[in-house]
């Protein structure tokens, strides 16, 4: 029976399964019952035949005095004749082969080209073609073994008289139990079945051999054909490779002897942990350290046997050894015996050398398939590490959800755990203060208060990392009888908002408010990315992706749920988060600084479905930074009629205190800068001792003159130049002036207030 070996499949950890051809009974003389005469005793007479089979081959003859022949004799003479006849029956098929192995080649050459579209399926279809042919032969091959060994328990080729006598007198092998007629007819019958089974293996394996001699070059050439592809799948190619190298790693035992699959399994040594290249180079080596072992046990002969002669097929070099074992242990006549040893061991080494080439090739590809899982896996780290870098500059939201209600959205694959139902109430809010604010009672108001989130950000998380867009309904902000913004922004390249939204921070709190618009917001169209399945668009300075994942492509039926959609599979969810809308509550305190948050408008495919949204970027305030600049020097008064104008600038000497630290957001640069005014020893004598308090103790601004205040706000401002929204750096002191709080509101809104 054949045995396999474990396999181990992971990777290149591929242990492919060798399967074993079982070899033929012991060498060693077994316990024999001593041949005895049947049916009649020796001598002259019918013997085993019995009386009514007839006379035996060869003792008719024209006188009726002619003398029987021994039944020993008529055994020796079948014998002799069987052989014979099978070997002048297969003389045309043995010398027909080579011609019939190339019409085998031409076949699969033609079957091939018919179907092939391309030179690389050519090859391809010819390896598997190729592979049928031995796959079917090997199956046929396996099913005529039983027969072939049926009777010396090995193939029959090189067997004489006296193995053939041997055998019949082994225990066991034949049943003396029945007649002697039926025990007779057992014997030929099998042994003529052997004998016509060997001829059949010995033809099989001739062109085994000769095809599976074409695969390494076919396997060269597909894998460079592969790789010449315009565009390659590794995985698939990695694993057609494998599954190659494992078949073709069987066929090289297939077609070694039985008796040398054996001798190398055994003498290999494998683990479990062992690569694909590893095995087969184990079984490389075992097999050239068996060559030279038996070149140095090969004897020397005086003679030859004439009809033995090589190089010989597989099942005839197995019958070859079987006959030298025999002859080992006496079971067969010492004649030409170092000659069927000498020849034995040849033989086998040949076998082997092929099988030796044959590892040394499989094991060559299997380090190319490694390069190739190396090369794989370093694009496949690549690919991750660019969809890292992607996700932590890209905002996803769904976009259904975005189109449809308020959504606040963190950077990265994450969401806040927020209710539906307050993503709902927060629409309403924001309606609600978009129709006061037009109101005469409410017309000095600069801001309505709509929500409050409390952000439930991971401890892990860096507050550089902590960042987040804000997202509405464009037609939100549109107030009874107003423009028609959504109709405006699909045809604008920016869009006068009379009321926008904004919002400011707090440690872990964010507020949103909405505010009266001051320039116009430009309009940006996102497109629908096909490979990602999904809505975007990439912004630069700095690089952020914003996308919306649809439920359906473009022109597919959208769905009719007005429930929120699950977060997409490794979306991280920050719960403990939560939203608290918030209606009807103005503040007085004019949040000039939220116009300094990022916006745009977002148009979507006309097919999507999708109305236009406004987006709001967490303000760069509320992010890390170093500051830089050099600031100017200044004399005399230093908060003087600049600060009603366009701004007094920051002191060369406090830009130098300041220069180079980092600070977790602008206010605590804020503070930094208060701080450093109030312990100079020549500015602090610009401010009362009051001011120079609150300076000193938390970093507050100093108090502006009556006339100077605006509204409820009563402290000087550090206002950023370039705004913030547009590019201006947000420490850069170079683009910081002060300015008074009746200065800053007329810079960002005119005379209109």
């Amino acid at each position: 029976m054949a045995q396999k070996q474990t396999v181990h499949s992971e990777n290149t950890h591929v242990r492919a399964p060798v399967y074993l051809e079982a070899t033929w009974i012991s060498p060693n003389e077994p316990h024999r019952t001593p041949f005895t005469s049947v049916a009649g005793g020796g001598g002259p007479g019918y013997g085993g035949w019995g009386l009514d089979a007839g006379r035996p081959r060869g003792t008719g003859g024209p006188s009726r005095f002619a003398r029987e022949k021994g039944w020993r004799t008529v055994f020796g003479e079948e014998h002799k004749a069987v052989n014979n006849g099978y070997a002048l029956q297969y003389a045309p098929a043995m010398q027909q082969l080579p011609a019939q192995i190339e019409a085998e080649r031409a076949a699969i050459q033609q079957q091939a080209s018919t179907t092939a579209t391309s030179p690389t399926q050519l090859i391809e279809l010819k390896q598997q073609l190729t592979m049928a042919n031995l796959q079917r032969w090997r199956s046929d091959y396996l099913q005529i073994v039983p027969a072939a060994v049926g009777f010396y328990g090995a193939i029959p080729f090189f067997k004489r008289y006296d193995s053939f006598a041997s055998r019949l007198g082994d225990d066991g092998a034949f049943d003396f139990s029945t007649t002697p007629e039926e025990w007779g007819r057992k014997i030929w019958v099998t042994f003529d079945a052997s004998v016509n089974a060997a001829y059949r293996l010995h033809l099989l394996a001739e062109k085994y051999r000769a095809l599976a001699a074409d695969l390494p070059d076919l396997a060269r050439q597909l894998d460079k054909a592969e790789l010449e592809q315009p565009h390659v799948d590794l995985p698939k190619a990695i694993e057609r490779r494998i599954r190659q190298i494992q078949l073709e790693q069987q066929i090289c035992f297939d077609c070694l002897p039985n008796f040398v699959q054996h001798q190398v399994v055994q003498a290999t040594s494998i683990q479990d942990t062992d690569t694909l290249p590893q095995r087969l180079s184990a079984y490389l080596n075992t097999a050239n350290g068996l060559i030279e072992a038996k070149k140095a046990q090969v004897p020397a002969f005086s003679e030859s046997n004439p009809n033995i002669i090589g190089p010989l097929s597989k099942p005839q070099t197995e019958a070859l050894q079987h006959l030298v074992d025999e002859q080992a242990t006496r079971r067969a006549g010492q004649l030409w015996a170092d000659y069927h040893r000498a020849l034995a061991l040849t033989e086998s080494i040949r076998y082997m050398q092929g099988f030796s080439a044959a590892m040394g090739n499989l094991a060559q590809r299997a380090i190319e398939v490694e390069q190739l899982q190396a090369r794989h896996a370093a694009a496949h780290a690549e690919r991750q590490r660019q969809e890292a870098a992607r996700q932590r500059i890209s905002y996803i939201s769904d976009a259904r959800t975005a189109s449809s209600v308020p959504t606040i959205t963190p950077i990265g694959a994450a969401t806040f755990a927020l209710a539906e139902s307050a993503s709902t109430a927060m629409l309403e809010a924001i309606k609600a203060a978009v129709a006061r604010m037009g109101t005469v009672a409410v017309a000095a108001a600069p801001q309505f208060i709509v929500t409050t989130l409390a952000a439930a950000w991971p401890s892990t998380l860096g507050n550089a990392d902590r960042r987040y867009l804000v997202s509405t309904p464009l037609s939100s902000l549109s107030p009874p009888a107003g423009p028609d913004l959504t109709a405006l922004a699909m045809s604008s390249a920016s869009v006068d908002v009379p009321y926008l939204l904004a919002g400011n921070e707090d440690d872990d709190e964010v507020r949103l408010y909405v505010v009266p618009g001051g320039k116009p917001i430009g309009v940006r169209a996102a497109t629908f990315d096909s490979a990602r399945q999904v809505y975007s668009l990439v912004l630069d300075n700095p690089q952020r992706i914003l996308t919306w994942t649809p439920i359906r492509a473009p022109g597919g039926e959208s769905g009719s749920s007005t429930s929120l959609p699950p977060a997409p599979p490794g979306t991280i969810i920050y719960t403990g988060s939560s939203l608290s809308p918030v209606s009807n509550e103005t503040e007085s305190y004019p949040a000039l600084d939220l116009l300094d948050q990022e916006r745009l408008i977002i148009t979507f495919p006309i097919d999507s479905g999708l109305p236009p949204i406004l987006v709001v970027f967490k303000s760069p305030r509320y992010e890390p930074g170093t500051a830089t600049g050099i600031g100017i020097q200044v004399t005399g008064p230093w908060l003087a009629d600049g600060t009603r104008e366009n701004g007094a600038p920051i002191p060369a000497h406090i830009a130098d205190l300041l220069r180079g630290a980092e600070y977790r957001n602008f206010d605590g640069f804020r503070r930094k800068f208060w701080k450093a005014i109030a312990n100079d020893s020549e500015l602090s004598k610009q401010f009362d001792e009051r001011s120079l308090r609150r300076m000193r103790k938390n970093g507050n601004a100093p108090a502006v003159d009556d006339s100077d205040i605006y509204m409820s706000q009563l402290t000087y401002v550090l206002h950023h130049t370039t705004p913030i929204s547009e590019g201006g750096g947000v420490y850069d002191m170079d683009n910081i002036k002060i300015v008074t709080p009746a200065a800053h509101n007329k810079i960002h809104y005119g005379d209109n207030q």
